[in-house]
């Protein structure tokens, strides 16, 4: 079927995450794209509840400790801004920050796993966005070699974002300090964050059936990487797409005798390999030496702050960072330091200790199914991304990948297929081999 032929929806929920991810391009240009994100999260919660409350329905339990540990870093959130002395302005403050950042990760894990959304209606949404992607691109690298204005507008909306210019800024592309040359960002608020968006989708539309359609998506998705230009995107890429190969051509039996072998050469030649390693990553950042240095320093201030002041509950809020940083947020480059300043060792628990598990728990479910890799890789993408980004930050943008964490779950629950689950007029699930 092609990209333009009409979609059928069965309940209103699916209409509004398929319309709410299509309309990304004219919600980026009058700069709603950071207040639909949590307005849309916190409106499928209550729908949600309004399910559970009426209707038996049987919930994967990580979802349920994903919801959980969201909630409990609220409670870290309120402690650690009044242990810093913090007014409750402050603390209402950051507690407003959680609702439209941390709780969306774990609200969409968790109406992913209960909304009746069908993974078809879902996946034909994300490529929509990319086919508009992949027709809005060669416009903006054209404009930009034609020294076109860079930034076109800061909408007025973001006097009720509270979150910064930067996620309201509409740009056509904009040029690298380091390097001189353009690079896009489409509607993300900046360049990485584009190739994480489209890594992301890259992953959530594995699972359809080959055809045409899906090529070009795919295709539309690896653009975005390198028109992105973010060192972390191309390399997360090119593991996605050789873990794909291996599992596609190989059985489980073999890929798990050459983890083996893998493990004991690693073991061997330990030295050797972190040379290289270092060597690697030494050459990448000096491909941007500034940036990597300002990320450095965050980081170093960030750990430093959080062992010598704050320890168990972190500094409760956000606080920007001095000049030779140039005034960034401490710990905005990095989800796991950023989480140690700002909500201290407990805070950081909360994160990663649902974070390693889901990965550790879909990479073996996706040995019994090749549809479940795709869930793997997505919540593989946001444990490396948590390195460089902060997650929460992005939230309000990647919600279509937590969403699509929740689904996977939810068709792990039952053991089956995405494109067999549907649903009853109630919400329940039922399994319709295909």
């Amino acid at each position: 079927m092609s990209i333009l032929q009409e979609t059928t929806f069965k309940n209103l929920d699916e209409r509004i995450i398929y319309f709410t991810i299509i309309l990304t391009y004219p919600l980026y240009l009058i700069g709603g794209l950071y207040l639909v994100g949590p307005i849309l999260a916190w409106i499928l919660l209550y729908r949600s509840l309004v399910i559970i409350f009426n209707v038996k329905i049987k919930i994967h339990h990580l979802s349920i400790a994903w919801i959980v540990s969201i909630l409990l870093i609220e409670v870290v959130v309120v402690i650690g801004s009044l242990n810093t002395g913090h007014s409750i302005l402050m603390t209402i403050k950051s507690t407003i920050g959680w609702a439209k950042g941390w709780a969306l990760i774990g609200i969409f894990i968790f109406i992913g796993s209960i909304l009746p959304i069908r993974y078809y209606i879902f996946q034909r949404a994300i490529i929509n966005i990319l086919w508009q992607s992949l027709l809005i691109s060669p416009f903006l690298i054209v404009v930009a070699f034609l020294n076109f204005p860079t930034l076109l507008y800061i909408s007025p909306l973001k006097f009720f974002g509270g979150g910064g210019e930067q996620f309201f800024k509409v740009w056509l592309y904009w040029n690298d300090s380091n390097t001189g040359l353009p690079r896009w960002q489409l509607f993300a608020p900046w360049s990485p964050a584009l190739a994480f968006y489209a890594l992301l989708a890259l992953s959530i539309i594995l699972p359809r059936p080959s055809d045409k359609t899906k090529y070009v998506a795919l295709f539309s998705a690896i653009v975005l990487v390198f028109l992105s230009e973010s060192r972390a995107g191309i390399v997360i890429l090119l593991m996605l797409i050789f873990i794909y190969v291996i599992s596609y051509f190989f059985d489980v039996i073999f890929i798990l005798f050459m983890m083996l072998i893998c493990c004991l050469l690693f073991g061997v030649f330990l030295n050797e390999i972190v040379e290289g390693v270092s060597g690697l990553v030494n050459y990448i950042n000096s491909m941007r030496s500034k940036s990597s240095m300002i990320r450095q320093a965050l980081n170093d201030i960030g750990l430093y702050r959080w062992y010598s002041e704050s320890f168990w509950f972190g500094h409760g809020n956000v606080e920007r960072g001095p000049h030779v940083v140039q005034f960034m947020p401490i710990g905005s480059h990095h989800t796991f330091i950023g989480l140690l300043f700002i909500k201290g060792i407990i805070g950081l628990l909360l994160y990663v200790i649902p974070l390693v598990v889901t990965t550790l728990y879909l990479f073996i479910k996706s040995f019994i199914r090749r549809d479940y890799l795709s869930g793997f890789f997505v919540i593989l993408i946001f444990l490396m991304y948590s390195f460089t980004e902060n997650i929460e930050i992005l939230s309000y943008l990647m919600w279509p990948g937590w969403l699509f964490i929740g689904m996977t779950l939810r068709a792990c629950f039952y053991d089956c297929h995405f494109n067999e689950i549907d649903f009853e007029d109630n919400g329940q699930v039922f399994v319709v081999p295909k």
